[in-house]
Protein backbone atom coordinates (compact mmCIF):
# COMPACT_ATOMS: atom_id res chain seq x y z
CA UNK A 1 0.00 0.00 0.00
CA UNK A 2 1.69 3.22 -1.36
CA UNK A 3 -0.38 6.04 0.14
CA UNK A 4 -1.15 9.51 -1.48
CA UNK A 5 2.08 11.52 -1.89
CA UNK A 6 1.52 14.99 -0.43
CA UNK A 7 2.29 18.14 -2.25
CA UNK A 8 6.21 18.46 -2.55
CA UNK A 9 7.64 21.27 -4.41
CA UNK A 10 11.49 20.70 -4.57
CA UNK A 11 13.09 23.46 -5.14
CA UNK A 12 17.15 23.53 -4.86
CA UNK A 13 17.77 27.39 -2.80
CA UNK A 14 21.34 27.77 -1.49
CA UNK A 15 21.50 24.31 -0.10
CA UNK A 16 17.79 24.15 1.12
CA UNK A 17 14.97 22.64 0.01
CA UNK A 18 11.38 24.07 -0.26
CA UNK A 19 8.83 21.57 0.97
CA UNK A 20 5.05 22.52 0.50
CA UNK A 21 2.41 21.51 2.98
CA UNK A 22 -1.09 21.60 2.96
CA UNK A 23 -0.14 24.53 6.13
CA UNK A 24 2.56 26.52 4.43
CA UNK A 25 5.37 26.54 2.16
CA UNK A 26 8.76 25.47 4.76
CA UNK A 27 12.19 24.74 4.00
CA UNK A 28 14.49 22.24 4.31
CA UNK A 29 18.20 22.79 5.35
CA UNK A 30 20.92 20.21 6.72
CA UNK A 31 21.34 21.19 10.19
CA UNK A 32 24.28 24.46 11.37
CA UNK A 33 24.96 25.32 14.59
CA UNK A 34 23.03 28.86 13.57
CA UNK A 35 20.26 26.84 14.11
CA UNK A 36 17.56 27.06 17.03
CA UNK A 37 17.62 23.80 17.86
CA UNK A 38 15.68 24.54 21.18
CA UNK A 39 13.14 26.10 19.83
CA UNK A 40 11.33 22.52 18.54
CA UNK A 41 10.11 21.00 21.05
CA UNK A 42 8.11 17.52 19.81
CA UNK A 43 6.10 16.58 23.59
CA UNK A 44 9.11 13.39 22.71
CA UNK A 45 11.62 13.70 25.78
CA UNK A 46 14.21 11.29 23.49
CA UNK A 47 13.40 12.79 20.76
CA UNK A 48 14.11 16.48 21.41
CA UNK A 49 16.89 15.41 23.56
CA UNK A 50 18.74 14.20 20.64
CA UNK A 51 17.98 17.52 18.61
CA UNK A 52 19.09 19.69 21.50
CA UNK A 53 22.03 17.83 22.82
CA UNK A 54 23.52 15.41 20.28
CA UNK A 55 22.29 15.95 16.68
CA UNK A 56 24.94 18.75 15.37
CA UNK A 57 27.64 16.77 17.43
CA UNK A 58 26.64 12.88 15.61
CA UNK A 59 26.44 15.37 12.28
CA UNK A 60 30.07 16.54 12.75
CA UNK A 61 31.41 12.95 13.33
CA UNK A 62 29.87 11.73 10.14
CA UNK A 63 27.20 9.38 11.61
CA UNK A 64 24.26 10.79 9.94
CA UNK A 65 23.00 14.35 8.12
CA UNK A 66 20.48 16.00 9.88
CA UNK A 67 17.91 17.97 8.34
CA UNK A 68 15.89 20.57 9.30
CA UNK A 69 12.30 21.74 8.83
CA UNK A 70 12.20 25.69 9.17
CA UNK A 71 9.20 28.01 8.66
CA UNK A 72 9.80 31.51 7.32
CA UNK A 73 10.96 33.25 10.65
CA UNK A 74 13.47 29.90 10.84
CA UNK A 75 12.02 28.41 13.64
CA UNK A 76 12.38 24.38 13.26
CA UNK A 77 9.22 22.91 12.93
CA UNK A 78 10.24 19.35 12.35
CA UNK A 79 13.60 17.41 11.90
CA UNK A 80 14.85 13.87 10.37
CA UNK A 81 17.98 11.66 9.82
CA UNK A 82 19.61 9.42 7.58
CA UNK A 83 22.11 7.50 8.22
CA UNK A 84 24.27 4.90 5.92
CA UNK A 85 23.29 1.70 6.79
CA UNK A 86 24.11 -1.62 5.18
CA UNK A 87 22.14 -5.51 5.78
CA UNK A 88 22.85 -8.82 5.05
CA UNK A 89 21.41 -9.78 1.75
CA UNK A 90 19.45 -12.66 2.87
CA UNK A 91 17.68 -10.15 5.70
CA UNK A 92 16.67 -8.59 2.33
CA UNK A 93 15.57 -10.99 -0.37
CA UNK A 94 12.28 -11.37 0.66
CA UNK A 95 11.04 -7.82 0.73
CA UNK A 96 13.35 -6.90 -2.27
CA UNK A 97 13.32 -10.24 -4.41
CA UNK A 98 15.36 -8.15 -7.32
CA UNK A 99 18.20 -8.58 -5.10
CA UNK A 100 18.80 -12.27 -5.12
CA UNK A 101 21.04 -12.68 -7.34
CA UNK A 102 23.47 -10.30 -5.81
CA UNK A 103 26.95 -11.14 -5.32
CA UNK A 104 27.76 -9.31 -2.33
CA UNK A 105 26.39 -10.57 1.25
CA UNK A 106 25.94 -6.69 2.30
CA UNK A 107 23.86 -4.24 0.63
CA UNK A 108 23.63 -0.50 1.47
CA UNK A 109 21.21 1.86 1.69
CA UNK A 110 20.09 4.36 4.19
CA UNK A 111 18.47 4.56 7.74
CA UNK A 112 15.65 7.00 8.60
CA UNK A 113 16.46 7.12 12.22
CA UNK A 114 15.30 10.16 14.46
CA UNK A 115 12.28 12.41 12.88
CA UNK A 116 10.20 14.83 14.76
CA UNK A 117 8.12 17.08 14.11
CA UNK A 118 7.19 20.76 16.73
CA UNK A 119 4.20 19.10 19.03
CA UNK A 120 2.33 22.53 18.07
CA UNK A 121 2.54 21.20 14.35
CA UNK A 122 1.70 17.43 14.27
CA UNK A 123 -1.32 17.94 12.23
CA UNK A 124 0.15 19.99 9.64
CA UNK A 125 0.95 17.02 7.07
CA UNK A 126 5.00 17.91 7.80
CA UNK A 127 5.43 14.24 9.12
CA UNK A 128 4.68 12.88 5.69
CA UNK A 129 6.19 15.43 3.63
CA UNK A 130 9.77 14.92 5.45
CA UNK A 131 9.07 10.94 5.05
CA UNK A 132 8.14 11.45 0.92
CA UNK A 133 11.35 14.14 1.18
CA UNK A 134 13.86 11.48 3.13
CA UNK A 135 13.33 8.85 0.54
CA UNK A 136 14.04 11.66 -2.23
CA UNK A 137 17.21 12.39 -1.08
CA UNK A 138 18.29 9.12 -0.20
CA UNK A 139 17.24 8.18 -3.96
CA UNK A 140 19.20 11.39 -5.42
CA UNK A 141 22.38 10.40 -3.13
CA UNK A 142 23.72 8.69 -6.16
CA UNK A 143 26.00 6.05 -4.10
CA UNK A 144 24.30 2.93 -4.43
CA UNK A 145 21.68 2.68 -1.66
CA UNK A 146 18.65 0.30 -2.51
CA UNK A 147 16.69 0.60 0.28
CA UNK A 148 15.45 2.96 2.93
CA UNK A 149 15.15 1.60 6.09
CA UNK A 150 12.99 2.56 9.41
CA UNK A 151 12.81 1.29 12.76
CA UNK A 152 9.24 1.84 14.38
CA UNK A 153 9.31 2.00 18.05
CA UNK A 154 6.12 0.41 17.91
CA UNK A 155 3.38 -1.37 16.29
CA UNK A 156 1.26 2.15 15.54
CA UNK A 157 4.58 3.66 13.75
CA UNK A 158 4.81 0.29 11.81
CA UNK A 159 0.74 0.98 10.40
CA UNK A 160 2.28 4.25 9.73
CA UNK A 161 5.01 3.56 7.72
CA UNK A 162 3.45 0.68 5.93
CA UNK A 163 1.09 3.34 4.36
CA UNK A 164 4.18 4.68 2.50
CA UNK A 165 5.25 1.36 1.17
CA UNK A 166 7.50 0.40 3.55
CA UNK A 167 7.16 -3.46 4.62
CA UNK A 168 8.68 -5.49 7.42
CA UNK A 169 11.77 -7.42 7.21
CA UNK A 170 10.51 -9.95 10.00
CA UNK A 171 7.78 -9.60 11.18
CA UNK A 172 8.26 -12.62 14.09
CA UNK A 173 11.02 -10.67 16.13
CA UNK A 174 11.39 -8.12 18.77
CA UNK A 175 13.06 -5.24 16.40
CA UNK A 176 10.36 -3.90 13.95
CA UNK A 177 12.26 -3.02 11.07
CA UNK A 178 10.82 -1.82 7.74
CA UNK A 179 12.29 -0.94 4.04
CA UNK A 180 11.36 0.54 1.45
CA UNK A 181 12.69 0.23 -1.97
CA UNK A 182 14.80 2.88 -3.65
CA UNK A 183 14.67 1.47 -7.10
Amino acid sequence: MSGAQPALRVEVLTAAWQLEVPTAALKLEVLTAAHAVTTCMTGNAPIDSYLHTMALAEQAQGLATVHVVLESDQSIVGFFTLSPLSLRLKQLSVALPSLSGAVYPDIGGYLLGRMGVHALRKDGGIAKAVVWRAKQIAQQSGTGGVFLAVDPKDDDLVGYYAQFGFERLDSTGVRRRMILSLR
